[in-house]
């Protein structure tokens, strides 16, 4: 427990009565991360509603990871009591503890609150199945099923004895149209005559009438009226004559049609007996594909039970009730708290003095320090003497390169003297040997150590070629 909790067994030793305060951390970090196994359990088998069995390994691995992580935050902080320093590193190990709190903290808060999560997941369920139904009442399939729908009601009826009213002819639909037209016109133009009657009656008995003079009798304001009035009554003649030959035009198209209607019944009769059976089947598969269509629908609907629809439902139920707003925000900030515990907890053992524990350790460290530096500067000085040994003996064995190569130079220098003394004397000789006896010409000194007794110096001759000596007169 006491490694468990950051702490060092060798330290422990020495100062045994710290060991309390690690293992108190160890258990903190066991807490946190018992918390973080039993969310882990209830986020899987609520919210991805996987098997209690392997809930429960991935929650103990999750547990692991977390105890991980905690403790890693927890030692990483180290022993320093710079102010500065320790705000610094504590803030981004804050940050990760407050991400791991909500995490953590989320699932058992679902938890928690699961009555009240189901409750509002049904209001959410009966409002998503009402908006889906209004979407599918409103789908091209269905619009597809209403008018195939239609077709069959029309050609079932058609085969009852209920003929549509869009059965007619032709000339029946313009006659009808005609009357129509002439009916409107002739009821708008006797509008007119009773109007223009009634302006020009006005006229002739000086009634104070809109438009009137308020004078009586037939003046020219009268005639005028009395004008209009026989052009409105001419205008309505012609029109009553053109409605009264357009109805007689109309019986004749319905009396034409009447004839005809057993074969069209018949025909339509036929036709509908001859479609509907492809309708029905039509319908029958659009029908299909909405039901199933609607079925996934509310399958998937029934389904929405994961972590996010939960923590959806928590907000909405929280929303209309302050007391559940309360309680829910109570308990994620008691979870929050508890998962940042560890580093809130190294954080304040670092903002008072040094403990006994990181005194020692300090000590021993610069223990460490001290030996590794001492056997640094060993080993410095070990190479130094092994490279002022190195420079002694290169320096001695060229002073003996030099002292060998001058020996050398002068042994070389005289053994040449000698063959160059050797080799003048037989030249020497070879030149006397061929000089004529009793010979002239210009004298030739030679000085060799056999040249005279008394040391003088015999005159060498001028030699040229023929006499030993090459043309070009070196040795």
């Amino acid at each position: 427990m006491a490694w468990l909790g950051g702490g060092d067994e060798a330290l422990l030793e020495q100062v045994p009565q710290e060991r309390a305060r690690f293992v108190q951390m160890a258990g903190v970090l066991l807490t946190t991360s018992g918390i973080a196994v039993v969310s882990m359990i209830f986020a899987l088998h609520d919210g991805v509603k996987a098997p209690l069995a392997a809930a429960g390994v991935l929650g103990l691995l999750w547990g692991v990871v977390i105890l991980n992580l905690d403790r890693f935050l927890v030692l990483s902080m180290g022993s320093t009591r710079n102010r500065t320093r320790l705000v610094l590193i504590t803030l981004p190990r804050l940050a990760l503890a407050v991400v791991l709190a909500l995490v953590i903290s989320t699932p058992l808060v679902l938890r928690i609150f699961a009555s009240d999560i189901n409750q509002q997941l049904f209001v959410m369920q009966q409002k998503e199945s009402r908006q889906e139904a209004a979407l599918e009442a409103g789908s091209g399939e269905q619009q597809q099923a209403n008018r195939i729908k239609t077709q069959i009601n029309t050609d079932e009826g058609i085969l009852n004895g209920h003929l549509p009213q869009s059965i007619t002819s032709p000339q029946l639909q313009s006659a009808q149209t005609q009357v129509s037209q002439l009916q409107r016109q002739a009821q708008s133009d006797y509008q007119a005559e009773v109007t223009a009657r009634e302006a020009w009656q006005c006229e002739l008995d000086g009634q104070n009438c809109v438009g009137s003079s308020g004078k009586v009798g037939n003046g020219p304001r009268a005639q005028a009226k009395y004008q209009e009035y026989q052009q409105a009554v001419s205008t309505y003649n012609s029109v009553e004559s053109r409605l009264n030959a357009a109805q007689a035009t109309l019986k004749t198209a319905q009396s034409g049609f009447s004839h005809d209607l057993g074969s069209r019944v018949s025909q339509l009769k036929a036709q509908a007996q001859q479609a509907l059976p492809g309708l029905q089947r039509q319908y029958q598969q659009v029908q299909a594909e909405l039901r199933g269509a609607a079925a996934s629908g509310r399958q998937v609907n029934e389904a929405n039970t994961g972590i996010l629809a939960q923590l959806q439902a928590l907000s909405q139920a929280s929303a209309t009730s302050p007391s559940l707003e309360a309680a829910r925000l109570a308990v994620l900030a008691l979870f929050f708290l508890i998962e940042i515990l560890p580093v809130t907890v190294k954080f304040l053992l670092n903002m008072g003095p040094l403990s006994a524990y990181e005194v020692v350790g300090r000590l021993r460290e610069e223990e460490l320090i001290d030996a590794a530096t001492a056997r640094r500067i060993e080993s410095r000085r070990i190479e130094e003497g092994k490279s002022r040994v190195r420079i002694g003996v290169e320096a001695d064995m060229r002073e003996r390169e030099e002292e060998l190569g001058r020996r050398a130079n002068k042994h070389v220098a005289a053994e040449m003297a000698k063959i160059l003394d050797a080799t003048l004397r037989d030249w020497s000789l070879q030149v006397r040997a061929k000089l004529p006896s009793g010979g002239g010409g210009a004298d030739l000194s030679v000085a060799s150590p056999g040249a005279s007794a008394n040391g003088a110096t015999r005159p060498i001759p001028q030699l040229g070629p023929g006499f030993g000596l090459p043309d070009d007169g070196k040795l």
